[in-house]
């Protein structure tokens, strides 16, 4: 906006920049949902265009009355200090203040309904704050209500100056200002969730992927990078699959089931390492946007620890401690990974009684009589030293 003030015309008057001058500034109310360092600036600009002379300061603040107290939004206009002094002394306190609680959200309310100017200047927050600066008058929009709190942009300065502009531009903006501060908390309090979540996502000691039903990656944790590294996936055009065929055809038999479900899996790298896998196949999430919906994850892929971070009790290490041979120590491992014996006949591509009978030998060898049993045995296995 340029410098010099734009003044809204009467009604009948040149109606057409009238518009043009508010659907301006409309849209700098909703860019500055997106943008809200721009709120300042954006009441800047409204004070500019619609407001008579001397009257160049506004503000929005959440304020209360029990217990007092105030919260700055936004101000432009303001001289140093007046916002500390305003929320530390006369919040919730003041005439204006206290009068104005009666009213509706969206309203526009100007300080000559509540009270006469000379009533207010008998008042000590007129006389010991505003007084100096020739304020006697104030033009507020009831924004929002929060509990007790009430959100409001006012707009103060001397009661000799002609308003009409300005409470017949507000009337206008008002419903979209409400609109914005409340698309604007929506999207903090999301991104306060999806922070919470991401944090949450890279603490954890493995891959995270979230999967479309193309396979195309969504979202994936700080680990996941490890993995393609290590030799257990590929991603190519933000696509995921498996390096072991068997396993990435298990991820597409997953998505063609009818129903949600989850499988566990140990899925081979290129040199042959074993890496413990949970799918979980969701409900997909979806999400109205305008012109249509937004769809989102069908599925939640987890990969082990990260690599060099063993998971599971590595397949050797096994062998060597309890005599197993190397078919009897993958299945024990795959049972601590929490396989079952069915899962494990059906990765590596052998009947279910085979693998049973593989079991048998693992539990005469390790003194296990359940699996159950086994799984705490293997736990207690102690950890090598390094070097």
């Amino acid at each position: 906006m340029p410098n010099e003030q734009v003044q809204i015309a009467p009604s009948g008057h040149n109606a057409s920049a009238e518009w043009e001058v508010l659907n301006g500034l409309i849209g700098e109310i909703y860019d500055s949902v997106l943008h809200p360092e721009r709120w300042n600036e954006t009441l800047a600009n409204i004070t500019n265009a619609l407001c008579p002379l001397s009257w160049d300061a506004a503000f929005i603040l959440w304020e209360n009355s029990s217990p007092p107290g105030a919260r700055f939004v936004a101000a432009t206009g303001l001289a140093a200090g007046v916002q500390e002094i305003y929320a530390a002394v006369y919040a919730g306190r003041h005439e204006w203040s206290s009068k104005m609680m009666r009213y509706g959200n969206g309203s526009v309310i100007d300080s000559n309904d509540i009270m006469t100017r000379e009533e207010f200047a008998k008042t000590e927050f007129s006389r010991n704050f505003l007084a100096p600066w020739g304020i006697d008058r104030l033009i507020a929009v009831l924004l929002d209500r929060r509990g007790g709190e009430r959100l409001g942009l006012l707009i103060p300065g001397p009661g000799d100056r002609d308003v009409d502009r300005l409470k017949r531009g507000l009337r206008t903006l008002a419903p979209h200002i409400q609109r914005a501060m409340r698309i604007s908390d929506r999207l903090a309090t999301l991104e306060l969730a999806a922070g919470a979540a991401r944090a949450a996502a890279d603490a954890a000691p493995f891959a995270i992927f979230s999967l479309d039903d193309q396979l195309g990656i969504l979202a994936a944790n700080s680990r996941a990078g490890q993995y393609e590294k290590a030799g257990f996936i590929h991603i190519t055009g933000d696509r995921f699959a498996f390096t072991h065929p068997a396993s990435q055809k298990r991820l597409h038999d997953l998505l063609r089931s009818p129903n949600p479900a989850g499988i566990a899996f140990q899925a081979l790298g290129e040199d042959g390492r074993e890496c413990p896998v949970l799918v979980a196949r969701i409900a997909r999430q979806s999400a109205q946007q305008i012109g249509g919906v937004v769809l989102g994850a069908s599925l939640i892929v987890t990969l082990g620890s990260a690599p060099g971070e063993t998971p599971v009790v590595e397949v050797d290490r096994v062998a060597q401690w309890f005599g197993l041979t190397p078919s009897e120590a993958r299945l024990a491992v795959a049972l601590g990974a929490g396989q079952t014996v069915q899962d494990y006949a059906a990765q590596r591509a052998i009947s279910v009684n085979a693998a049973r009978f593989l079991l048998k030998g693992v539990f005469r060898k390790t003194g296990a009589t359940s699996q159950a049993q086994l799984l705490a045995t293997l736990a207690r296995l102690p950890i090598p030293a390094e070097g």
